[in-house]
């Protein structure tokens, strides 16, 4: 019994005398990196691609790079003051003219855009050249690209794009022409501050792409414009969004268009009225898509389309 409580002694004295092997604190410490080990590390997820002819995709892009390039003066008349000129978009060379009126100014300016014609047809002068000399008649100064596929311009492989290679083109006329506003110049005296759009057909629905990307934009003429999208148009995306323009609209269209639809204009009429935009529409009997010169329908579409640049820009 005496060796039994002896040798009990002894184990106490022992293990009182040993350090342990994980103390309280070691053991959060071994806890803790065991959690670390285990917890998972956040990875950003990969943001989605914007399509290249989404309205997000144009926006984020920028225009204006490189020079645009005078090739000469092609013509002077007691008005205004023709140039010809070239530009750079998207590796391609555009070509087409400026209306630049006589005087002081400074002027507003107005960015006209024609339709579509068959390529082996179209030349810089074509019929939308009557409606940009009658606005720089007026003092405007008139900026008419020949946008791509419509020779002298280039012409790359002729796709369904949502109007988005022709409004880029567009696009960087109209940033070149901000840089060079107020310098030495063909547009020195150009007021980019008062800016309007005019198209007829295709360039109709080019001018509603760019006044949804371009905010300044103080007045929309739109002619017989391609407002809605054709069934074969594959990317199905949004051209525009009548929600974000803030400009007022003059919008013209013949009852015998055999070419865009008159529906097409009263469906963008009455949505323009439902979202309380300004905006005034007017519909010509008996006129074909590109109104005829004899009669007086053309004559008085100029006439309200002066009047109205001149309402909203002077």
């Amino acid at each position: 019994m005496k060796k039994l409580l002896i040798l009990f002694v002894l184990m106490i004295i022992i293990l009182g005398g040993c350090t342990p092997l994980f103390s309280s604190s070691a053991s959060i410490v071994a806890d803790e990196e065991i959690v670390a080990t285990i917890t998972p590390i956040a990875t950003a997820l990969p943001s989605p691609t914007l399509s290249p002819y989404s309205i997000e995709a144009l926006e984020e892009r920028t225009y204006g790079e490189g020079d645009l390039n005078v090739e000469y003066l092609w013509e002077r008349n007691e008005d205004f003051v023709r140039y010809y000129i070239t530009y750079p978009s998207d590796g391609l060379t555009i070509h087409g003219f400026i209306d630049v009126p006589e005087g002081e100014g400074p002027f507003p300016v107005v960015i006209a855009l024609h339709g579509y014609i068959p390529a082996s047809e179209y030349e810089t002068l074509d019929y939308s050249t009557r409606y940009a000399d009658s606005i720089a008649r007026q003092g405007y100064i008139v900026l008419h690209p020949n946008m791509r596929n419509f020779p002298p311009s280039d012409s790359p492989e002729r796709i369904r794009d949502s109007l988005t290679g022709y409004t880029v083109d567009v696009m960087n006329l109209l940033a070149l022409v901000r840089n060079m506003a107020g310098h030495e110049g063909i547009f020195e005296n150009a007021d980019i501050e008062r800016l309007g759009i005019w198209g007829h057909s295709l360039g109709g629905g080019i001018a509603l792409r760019v006044a949804t990307l371009v905010d300044d934009i103080d007045a929309i003429v739109l002619y017989a414009a391609v407002t809605q999208r054709y069934n074969d148009d594959p990317i199905g995306l949004p051209v525009y969004d009548l929600r974000v323009i803030d400009a007022p609209f003059s919008i013209h269209h013949g009852t015998e268009d055999d070419t865009v639809s008159i529906s097409w204009t009263e469906t963008i009429c009455s949505t323009l009225e439902n979202l309380g935009k300004t905006h005034q529409c007017f519909y010509y009997e008996g006129q074909p898509h590109t109104f005829l010169r004899q009669g007086s329908s053309d004559a008085l579409f100029i006439q309200r389309t002066v009047a109205f640049f001149n309402e909203y820009l002077k």
